[in-house]
């Protein structure tokens, strides 16, 4: 029982989940990134080491779980600042690690879906860093979009947006698939829903960046240097190749 009430704070659901997150957001910038991935993780590979509770407990974790991820789904929707849509998103997919030990998964799968899942939201908090240097902030959609001053950034930014919504072929898809072999049929219906809540709220916060006016590139700042574009790709393909060899060990 000790070992379940660590993870739940670890891999927080609501309404832990709003401590958790108000923690997050009071860190320093440069510790928000090691939090986000290493406790998620530490509680995925504490919930692998745990057998499963009885079945009312389990019951209610499981009503716990699809309420959180939804609830953080949907309020993705509203949101423009990359730092928050990054925390958020991270907190809406760590209860699918919940729905799948519940369910039967365990050990090393379980930091690796909860590492699958949380990975493109801290690479997004990198890039809020880099978007607050040369914007001011990492908010979009004030004066238009970023893509002619910053094309190289963008890019990058539009990547890892698109490996945190868990398009194929990043890791997020092959976990979530995993995710869904192993739930009944019911929550199979509120990951898929879940899923194409960031769908919807990736595409608003595109339409923010990419869409309307120029933004004016402001003086003294520069774009991400080719070098730092080429470094970011090639973590990406190194990533999404990694996922795609491993494939049938996700299915597994």
């Amino acid at each position: 029982m000790i070992a379940l009430l660590l993870a739940l704070v670890l891999l927080p659901l609501f309404p832990l989940s709003l401590l958790f997150n108000a923690g997050l957001q009071a860190l320093p910038v440069w510790m928000r990134v090691p939090a986000l991935l290493a406790l998620p993780a530490a509680g995925a590979l504490l919930l692998g080491q745990t057998a499963a509770p009885p079945a009312p407990l389990a019951t209610a974790l499981q009503i716990f779980a699809a309420f959180t991820t939804l609830l953080y789904a949907w309020r993705l929707l509203a949101v423009q600042e990359v730092f928050i849509w990054a925390r958020l998103q991270a907190t809406s997919a760590w209860p699918l690690v919940w729905l799948a030990w519940l369910h039967g998964m365990s050990g090393v799968a379980l930091v690796l879906v909860a590492l699958a899942v949380t990975l493109p939201a801290a690479v997004l908090m990198i890039l809020g860093c880099s978007l607050s240097r040369r914007l001011g902030g990492a908010y979009l959609g004030l004066r238009g979009r970023i893509g002619p001053a910053f094309p190289r950034l963008t890019g990058v930014w539009v990547v890892a947006l698109l490996a945190a919504l868990a398009a194929p072929p990043f890791p997020g898809f092959f976990a979530m698939i995993a995710v869904l072999q192993q739930i009944p049929a019911g929550l199979v219906a509120v990951v898929l829903a879940v899923w194409l809540l960031w769908s919807w709220a990736a595409a608003v916060l595109l339409q923010h960046g990419l869409f309307g006016d120029e933004w004016p590139r402001a003086a003294g700042t520069v774009d991400l240097s080719r070098s730092g574009t080429a470094l970011w790709l090639a973590l990406a393909a190194a990533v999404v190749l990694g996922s795609i060899g491993g494939w049938s060990w996700w299915m597994h």
